[in-house]
């Protein structure tokens, strides 16, 4: 990885950058940073945001930096965004991470599932919406203490950021044909129990981006660098220092 270059963590949903904590914390790298998704973190909460506007902000950081390009990591959400950023300003992006993630668009019944969602968090019910899904996401083999940690970060956002980002997430393009035109470095990651985005997911964007590496985590659901932060810290640093 060339002096200078910043990995640039981007958080799944509906968490915020201290997603991240575990994994940073077994990073061998110093020059990490984590940016956090329109409406979350404290962030104003913008009514309409597209993943793309996520990707256009994460660029123009980059942009302002002294190296002006940085591998981009994202997971889940994230990964979306990872995409989009890679097909509107590749000159920012030195290498890419996509971590539990898909090239697709949903399909009419996760858009309906979103709609769902949304509906239930305006009807009142935000909490038991999240701990749903945290029972969708995590590996039946997570730790109490993970569990815990995941649960207490998605109930601390804000319902109504949630719900910009479901419908930023139901309405998100096709990427599935950008795939061949991704040039730089690229590992895709995938936790082996992941039932959201699952491995076969992540066959289609290693087979889709050229020279693409694929690693699969055991005992890791959809957030598996929560779930073992370590062994994914390992596969990311290893990868970072096969750029150089």
């Amino acid at each position: 990885m060339p002096a200078g270059t910043a990995l640039v963590l981007l958080h799944p949903f509906p968490f915020d950058a201290s997603f991240w904590d575990g994994a940073i914390g077994a990073l061998t790298r110093a020059d990490v940073c984590a940016y956090e998704a329109p409406g979350f973190g404290g962030r104003p909460v913008p009514i309409g945001w597209q993943i793309a506007d996520w990707a256009d902000d994460v660029a123009d950081r980059i942009a302002a930096t002294d190296a002006r390009s940085a591998v981009v990591c994202g997971l889940s959400m994230g990964g979306y965004a990872a995409l989009a950023l890679a097909d509107r300003r590749p000159e920012v992006v030195a290498g890419l991470v996509l971590a539990d993630t898909r090239a697709e668009a949903d399909t009419p019944d996760a858009r309906a599932g979103r709609d769902a969602g949304i509906a239930r968090i305006e009807a009142g019910d935000y909490a038991g919406w999240a701990d749903d899904l945290l029972g969708k996401v995590v590996s039946p083999t997570a730790a109490d203490d993970v569990r815990g940690a995941l649960r207490m970060q998605m109930r601390r956002q804000d319902a109504a950021a949630v719900c910009e980002a479901l419908k930023a997430l139901r309405d998100r393009p096709d990427r599935t044909g950008d795939l061949a035109r991704v040039t730089v470095p690229t590992l895709v990651v995938v936790g082996a129990d992941d039932a959201v985005t699952p491995p076969a997911a992540a066959a289609t964007l290693h087979e889709g981006i050229p020279g693409a590496r694929l690693e699969v985590l055991a005992d890791a659901g959809h957030l598996s660098a929560a779930e073992r932060p370590e062994a994914f810290a390992a596969v990311v640093d290893d990868f970072l220092k096969g750029l150089g």
